[in-house]
C-alpha cells in the first residue's frame, strides 16, 4: 500500500464522465486538486447533485467535459500483458497452481470466440495445451472465476456507493 492511498478502500474516489460512466479511481488528493482547478465537480452519490465547493468526505467526482473510452479501445496495445496482470499471473483453471505465462480464449477463436476481456484468461502452458481448441466444458476443465473487463470493479463500487447513499 502506497503512502496516503488505499487500494479500493476509503482513500479512493471514483471519477465519472459527463454520462456518469465510471472512468477511474483516483486518490482524494488528485480529486481535490481537480475540483480546486475547476476541472471536476464533487457529486453527491445520493441524488447526483453537483457541488463546486469541497465539503465533507469526497467519494465521487464528475469531469463534465470528459467522456470515458469504451473497453474496446483498451484492447489496443499489449493485450496479453494486461490480461496476465489482471489475473495476477495465476492460471485461471481450477486445480492448477502454476504461474500463468500464456493467455487462453475461453471460447476458442476456431469456435467463434472473440478477443475480448470477457473471453480471455491467463493460464499456464500445460492447461492451454490440454484445453486446445475446445471450450472448458468440452475439455473437462473449470474456470476459477469468470473473466471481467478492466473496469468491472469500478462499476461494482459505483453501484454499491449509490445504493448505500440512497439507503441512508
Amino acid at each position: 500500500m502506497t503512502r496516503g492511498r488505499e487500494k479500493h478502500g476509503h482513500g479512493e474516489v471514483i471519477a465519472v464522465d459527463r454520462n456518469f460512466f465510471p472512468m477511474q479511481e483516483m486518490s482524494r488528493r488528485k480529486a481535490i486538486r481537480a475540483v480546486a482547478a475547476g476541472r471536476a465537480e464533487v457529486l453527491n452519490p445520493r441524488d447526483f447533485g453537483r457541488h463546486t465547493r469541497l465539503q465533507g468526505v469526497i467519494q465521487l467526482v464528475i469531469f463534465p467535459h470528459a467522456q470515458a473510452c469504451p473497453d474496446a479501445k483498451l484492447l489496443l496495445g499489449r493485450l496479453e500483458r494486461r490480461v496476465l496482470k489482471r489475473d495476477n499471473h495465476v492460471c485461471q483453471y481450477e486445480g492448477c497452481h502454476h504461474k500463468a505465462t500464456t493467455v487462453d480464449h475461453v471460447i476458442p477463436s476456431c469456435q467463434g470466440g472473440g478477443t475480448s476481456w470477457q473471453n480471455l484468461v491467463a493460464c499456464c502452458l500445460d492447461c492451454n495445451q490440454k484445453k486446445g481448441g475446445r471450450t472448458p466444458e468440452q475439455a473437462g476443465m473449470k474456470l476459477k472465476a469468470h473473466p471481467k473487463g478492466p473496469r468491472a470493479h469500478l462499476f461494482e463500487r459505483f453501484e454499491t456507493l449509490v445504493r448505500e447513499a440512497s439507503a441512508a
